[in-house]
């Protein structure tokens, strides 16, 4: 399996086989229509034109067009899944709006879209979203997976995307291609195990940030009976006070 992040749609060239992997985006969210369908008047193409226009770019070699997923639903009642694709048909004219477009039959594409387009209603989040995604392109020979979502997202995706095709014994390359829309400004905060003779550290820091996170994401009590919510709270303190602490011997 060959795990690759591109950053250009140029980049993106032919292969034997193709499938494209939209993920979801909480229907509550804020800023949710600019992160899935973007901003045209600043040209900045959200997950699902980003992935329409790489569909298209790969349409001699496409095979599904993987939409996610089922962990939230719209006031209706619709999958964050069945969302996206509802959205995606219903603005494809709009689609002209964006400069990257430009040259695109929009009949061709709609039908190309109409032939692959899968929604994942039973992943219920990112780590289930790739697995599902690449056990099903797996059973269609297809041996070039492409993650589209935004980019304060996509670190994660190929976190659980590499976790996902060696359970899996995927074959194929798995690329992550960021869209140009995110919920927020923020950079996301990786954090990684240690490899350096030198990172006593950072080794440290892993190790903390790892079991910091298994409290902090548990969904049940925590072995001293506290809740998340207490941990987080506790935490905030801690970190606060070493702030303050840092800020008076200034």
């Amino acid at each position: 399996m060959l795990l690759l992040a591109i950053s250009a749609l140029a980049s993106v060239t032919a292969a034997p086989s193709t499938g494209i992997v939209v993920h979801g985006f909480h229907c509550n969210a804020p800023r949710w229509e600019e992160v899935v369908w973007g901003d045209e008047a600043a040209q900045r193409l959200g997950r699902l034109p980003h992935a329409a226009l790489l569909a298209w770019q790969a349409r001699h070699e496409l095979q599904a067009f993987i939409c996610g997923s089922g962990a939230s639903q719209t006031a209706s009642g619709s999958a964050e899944a069945d969302a996206l694709i509802s959205l995606l048909f219903e603005r494809l004219p709009s689609l002209l709006s964006f400069d990257a477009f430009r040259g695109v039959d929009l009949e061709a594409l709609e039908a190309l879209l109409r032939r692959t387009v899968i929604a994942d209603t039973e992943s219920l989040n990112t780590q289930q979203e790739v697995l599902a995604a690449l056990a099903r392109l797996s059973r269609l020979g297809v041996q070039r997976a492409l993650l589209v979502s935004s980019p304060t997202h996509m670190p994660r995706c190929l976190r659980d995307a590499s976790v996902a095709a060696a359970r899996l014994g995927y074959e194929g390359t798995v690329l992550a291609s960021p869209c140009g829309t995110s919920w927020t400004e923020e950079t996301a905060v990786v954090v990684e195990p240690p490899h350096r003779p030198d990172g006593g550290a950072s080794a440290a820091l892993f190790g903390l940030v790892r079991r910091a996170a298994a409290l902090a994401f548990g969904t049940t009590a925590t072995e001293s009976g506290r809740r998340p919510a207490e941990f987080l709270a506790a935490f905030e303190r801690l970190l606060a006070s070493f702030e303050n602490r840092k800020s008076s011997t200034v």
